[in-house]
């Protein structure tokens, strides 16, 4: 048994000797005598210039957003619309509407919710009547193109305007 493996093994040894590589000789030859082309005519590179990054403007590009408050104007007339400071605030009005993605919708219970990233972070879920950035943004609509939500943002005088703003979708 022992002999038969050894043969077996050495077997395939004594095959590989008389190989004919005449062909692949000949492919050789004929690949080191032929002449390629060089293309001498590189483009001219143009002239580009360089930002310097100073930061002493806006925050570090690499860094993690940092949660943003804002804050009450406790003494504003009440004829103009007010924000309710008494209502408990949602993880998602920590944040700038600068750092908030709208990556997508889904439908739950046949409710049109809609996915919010945190820039470089977390997914939440979001539907009518969520409050969302720093301006006590409310969502009144979202479609599958975008969340629109009514601020509250004050003025110089004290005075709380309305405005409608948008998260509209983006994908990578």
């Amino acid at each position: 048994m022992r002999s038969l493996i050894l043969l077996l093994i050495t077997l395939p040894l004594f095959s590989c000797g008389d190989a004919n590589v005449d062909d692949l000789n000949d492919f050789v030859a004929k690949a080191k005598v032929q002449i390629y082309p060089v293309n001498d005519n590189v483009p001219d590179l143009k002239k580009i210039d360089a930002m310097i990054f100073t930061q002493e403007e806006g925050r570090n590009p690499f860094s993690e957003p940092k949660m943003e408050v804002a804050a009450p104007v406790r003494n504003a007339p009440k004829s103009c619309p007010q924000p309710d400071f008494e209502r408990k605030k949602q993880p998602l009005e920590m944040y700038s509407l600068d750092n908030l993605i709208m990556r997508g919708t889904l439908r739950i219970d046949n409710i049109l919710w809609a996915l919010v990233q945190i820039t470089g972070g977390e997914l939440h879920k979001v539907k009518l009547g969520y409050y969302l950035g720093l301006n006590h943004g409310k969502v009144l609509k979202i479609t599958k193109e975008k969340v629109e939500l009514l601020e509250l943002v004050s003025d110089k005088d004290g005075c709380w305007q309305e405005r409608i703003t948008q998260i509209t979708l983006q994908s990578d």
